[in-house]
């Protein structure tokens, strides 16, 4: 009689987390693909969101790097360009190399090709270029991240390689030509990058940058599990690495990384997730100053063991706390499942298990988030590669209930789109809810360039957007269930007004 009782509480409780959280799966049509790594964008100025697969194989013949065109109620799919290169790609990115407010296409690759570059013409056309060091290094690359750690406005790169390649940092001349520092901490480390993250972990004003390793080899061969590496920036524009402390201390089979702010306390926490069926993912959670614990008691850090790659972080729901969702897939392992987790208001996460995103059985990669329906909830992208060829997951979020706002951000003086930028809620319950702008989540992909909020059923009392120079931008009383664009130092308004 208990058990039936506690089975029927269970059932429930369930039941109603998965009305919070709505999915239905839709197919985009063409073939199935071994996808890696996903981008979710704004790539032909329409409005709408597109979406960037990196694959195996890049080749318009076979499985081709794609782009999947919105046009509102149904999507186009085109490859990237017109070319037969034939590249392992793992990672993509839309950035605006050049300066130019639309977002170009960068993927890294593997096995003897270089990385590669593709400028945007402004409405979603793309041809091949070159970019200085960035795309004449022969490298095995599984991993980028983008951020303006010098300040000048535009965009450098530091990309990550395997097997005990050097990670390298790609200096941008604000013209999309690419110089390779010629020295860093990272030299000679004889790392086995997956995937980083930029971000100021110590608020100094300053980036700093953590490197997610898979493993060690001798000859080829595994011989253990990898550690990380924390470097921090300064206003020298030089980095120091920590070598003491558990970020970087621990030993584990790492695959994804993102900065994330999960306590609401604005400083950036990071969260690792790892490959290895003994290792859980990992949460460090910071003091303010760059001092981090690492927290074990929390839903996402414990009895995970499943070989964890990507991740995605938001308010999937709309209830003014923030979600996480964690895709799993590595080889040698059967089709599992992915974790959807319901963020509580004391930080804490609980596993949903019955919503359709974490029903399906998959071997998955990367995973990204962005409002792509323009709904005001976020959507789901989710990378499949199972027997090097599985059909990818577009989950689109069907709930209705909640309030909502998001920000689209346009730096004057800052990076075109404000990379590096906090953004501070104040609703009408008292509730503060930060955001910081970073695209890289967890591996190989990159969420959508804006900043989205849950409101539940609160009003917003004040927002403050804080550049990454420091200079504050605000406005009060705005309209919930709207999408804003900021201007740097001169406005925030509704989108297409």
């Amino acid at each position: 009689m208990r058990l039936t009782v506690f089975l029927l509480w269970i059932f429930c409780v369930s039941g109603l987390m998965a009305q919070d959280f709505s999915f239905k799966n839709m197919d985009l049509g063409g073939p199935a693909q071994g996808s890696r790594g996903v981008s979710i964008a704004d790539l032909d100025g329409n409005g709408l969101l597109d979406i960037v697969v990196a694959n195996q194989m890049d080749s318009t013949l076979l499985l081709g790097n794609t782009i999947f065109f919105n046009a509102g109620n149904n999507f186009r799919r085109t490859p990237i360009a017109e070319n037969k290169i034939q590249a392992w790609s793992e990672s993509v990115h839309t950035v605006d190399v050049d300066n130019d407010h639309d977002l170009d296409i960068f993927f890294t690759t593997q096995f003897g090709v270089p990385n590669l570059l593709y400028l945007n013409n402004g409405i979603g056309d793309f041809s091949i270029t070159t970019a200085g060091d960035l795309t004449a290094d022969l490298t095995n690359s599984p991993g980028a991240c983008w951020c303006d750690y010098d300040l000048d406005g535009d965009l450098d790169v530091f990309v990550v390689n395997r097997d005990g390649e050097d990670d390298n940092l790609y200096i941008n001349n604000g013209q999309g030509q690419f110089k390779k520092a010629n020295s860093g901490p990272w030299m000679s480390n004889k790392g086995d990058g997956r995937a980083c993250s930029w971000g100021d972990l110590n608020g100094d004003g300053f980036s700093d940058l953590y490197v997610a390793n898979f493993v060690l080899k001798n000859d080829g061969k595994v011989i253990g599990k990898h550690r990380n590496y924390l470097y921090w920036g300064s206003s020298e524009g030089k980095f120091t690495e920590q070598k003491e402390g558990i970020p970087v201390e621990e030993l584990n089979a790492s695959y994804g990384v993102s900065f994330v702010d999960y306590d609401a306390d604005m400083d950036l926490d990071i969260y690792v997730t790892n490959v290895a069926r003994s290792d859980e993912n990992t949460l460090y959670q910071n003091s303010g100053s760059g001092l981090f614990e690492k927290i074990t008691n929390n839903g996402i850090t414990y009895e995970v063991r499943r070989p964890s790659k990507g991740q995605t972080w938001g308010d999937f729901n709309n209830d003014g706390l923030l979600d996480l969702y964690v895709a799993n897939g590595t080889e040698g392992y059967p089709e599992i499942q992915n974790f959807l987790f319901a963020g509580s208001p004391d930080r804490s996460f609980r596993r949903v298990y019955n919503s359709l995103p974490a029903i399906q059985g998959h071997i998955s990669a990367g995973t990204a988030s962005g409002d792509i329906n323009r709904d005001g909830f976020l959507d789901l992208y989710v990378c499949n590669w199972g027997g090097e060829a599985e059909r990818n997951d577009f989950y689109i979020n069907q709930n209705t209930t909640n309030n909502w706002v998001a920000f689209q951000l346009k730096g004057t003086k800052s990076n075109s789109y404000g990379i590096g930028s906090w953004v501070k809620l104040i609703t009408s319950d008292g509730a503060i809810q930060t955001r910081y702008l970073v695209r890289e989540t967890g591996y190989g992909s990159e969420n959508a360039p804006e900043i989205h909020f849950g409101l539940g059923e609160q009003k917003i009392v004040k927002v403050e957007i804080i550049w990454p120079d420091g200079k504050i931008q605000e406005a009060t009383n705005l309209d919930g269930n709207q999408l804003y664009k900021v201007v740097e130092g001169k406005e925030i308004k509704q989108a297409g007004k």
